[in-house]
């Protein structure tokens, strides 16, 4: 079980754990464990068996699928206080995607059986899981949207927006994930993201830095419509 007050602190304010309750949060960290692992180390590879779900502590984490012939793309990235992959571990089936250490990070190990035994017991456990599964389904609804509906502004305003705590209205943007894998994650090309961020710079909606883009007006960025 993790052991620093620091540790357990964070895993208390996650939304899952939010949910869950103490009684929830004590049994599964029990038998969890952390690891501090570096940049582009891989925490899992798609195709192998689910034994863990994995809760991001510190750092920045991306989901990559790869097709029949070998070709990937980022599906996903997962920063602090995300659970991943409940479904694999519920399902006892393999993970659909392998996941990378985009920055150096700190993971919670939480052991599959465990937690599956859990949400069979404890119906606040089992409460939190149906959130935790509902908040990922709403979220790949809106990558399937953003990726077959809106241009590549429109893409880029929202996934900066969206790092920006909505009860601030303005702030920065940290961007430690490389920019080819944020470009992936957003369906295109490192020259377009770059394209991207120039025009909505022009356009007064955001500020450019090499590891961060200050946001002055997160609703103004959100209505961000591209330039005929």
């Amino acid at each position: 079980m993790p052991d620093r007050p620091q540790t357990i602190e964070l895993v208390r304010r996650t939304p899952f754990f939010a949910a869950a309750g103490e009684a929830a949060m004590a049994r599964l960290l029990r038998p969890s464990f952390t690891q501090l692992l570096p940049r582009g180390a891989v925490m899992f590879e798609q195709h192998q068996q689910a034994d863990f779900l994995h809760m991001l502590l510190e750092g920045s984490v991306g989901l990559v699928a790869q097709d029949e012939t070998g070709a990937g793309t980022v599906v996903e990235i997962f920063g602090p206080g995300e659970l991943f992959l409940a479904p694999a571990a519920i399902l006892q089936l393999p993970y659909l995607a392998s996941a990378t250490a985009l920055t150096e990070v700190r993971v919670l190990m939480l052991p599959a059986e465990v937690f599956r035994d859990g949400i069979a017991q404890d119906p606040a456990l089992a409460r939190a899981a149906v959130e935790l599964l509902a908040r990922h389904w709403r979220l790949m609804v809106d990558q399937v949207v953003d990726l077959k509906l809106r241009p590549a502004e429109r893409r880029v305003a929202r996934f900066l927006a969206r790092r920006v705590p909505e009860d601030h209205g303005t702030g920065e943007v940290p961007l430690p994930e490389p920019r080819a894998t944020i470009a992936a994650r957003l369906g295109m090309t490192p020259e377009t993201l770059s394209r991207t961020l120039a025009a909505l710079e022009a356009a007064g909606l955001i500020r450019v830095s090499p590891r961060r883009i200050h946001v002055p007006d997160r609703e103004k960025l959100l209505r961000a419509t591209p330039r005929k």
